[in-house]
């Protein structure tokens, strides 16, 4: 049985998202039908694209992105707020978790964002597993480099699914999505696709809210390849 999706925001900080981008994918139309129930509630920060399926050695030859490792992608939806995220974390650790594990599994799998971490109105900030492999497989993306974040994560992004947090700087959660490679989520299998949230007004509690990426190696620092409104 696919686990279950589960995908929340908590923070509440509103904005209208106005900018349409055609498409005739299947998930856009489905994003499209729902236009009328959007959420407009957004927190500080969402999770828009993450990569966690690694290429193998022969899929490497293909594609130097292939070798990027694990990256998550934020995104400021406001108009006119800049979020300062000093001093906030991402996880792979529940709160019960973090909670009870030992210091040595938290410093493990908690990685806290460095001073100056900040993310303008309407842009993005993308964190790696491995900083320098990222800056080496994006080095002919200026956006991409220009939007990544001193420092990785240690832990890695289960190819099979789980849940990462955002936290803020008293280790409240500020956005929780568990994600999944089963039942109606995409396949990224592919070398180098990431995982695309299709419209940032949906709730990325609908797997069919996510895509996988129409361009190799995804879109980390920019808007998704597959886009309904942003």
């Amino acid at each position: 049985m696919p686990m279950m999706v589960r995908a929340r925001r908590f923070s509440t900080l509103a904005t209208t998202l106005a900018i349409v981008v055609a498409c005739t994918n299947a998930r856009c139309a489905h994003a499209q039908r729902k236009g009328g129930k959007q959420d407009t509630s957004y927190g500080e920060v969402i999770i828009t694209e993450i990569s966690y399926e690694q290429a193998s050695p022969e899929d490497a030859l293909v594609t130097e992105i292939a070798g990027s490792d694990d990256w998550v992608e934020l995104y400021n939806p406001s108009k006119t707020l800049t979020v300062n995220l000093t001093g906030f974390a991402l996880t792979d650790l529940t709160a019960r978790k973090l909670k009870k594990a030992r210091p040595e599994k938290v410093a493990k799998h908690l990685f806290v964002l460095p001073e100056n971490t900040v993310i303008a109105p309407k842009s993005f900030a993308v964190i790696a597993r491995d900083e320098m492999a990222f800056r080496e497989a994006y080095a002919e993306r200026e956006v991409a480099i220009g939007a990544l974040v001193r420092g990785s994560f240690r832990f890695g992004l289960s190819a099979k699914g789980e849940t990462i947090r955002i936290l803020d700087r008293s280790n409240a959660t500020v956005f929780e999505l568990k994600y999944d490679d089963k039942g109606t989520w995409p396949n990224t299998r592919e070398a180098g696709h990431s995982l695309e949230l299709v419209d940032v007004r949906q709730d990325p509690n609908d797997s069919y809210s996510w895509i996988a990426s129409s361009e190799n190696g995804g879109t980390p620092g920019e808007v998704n390849s597959v886009a309904v409104s942003w």
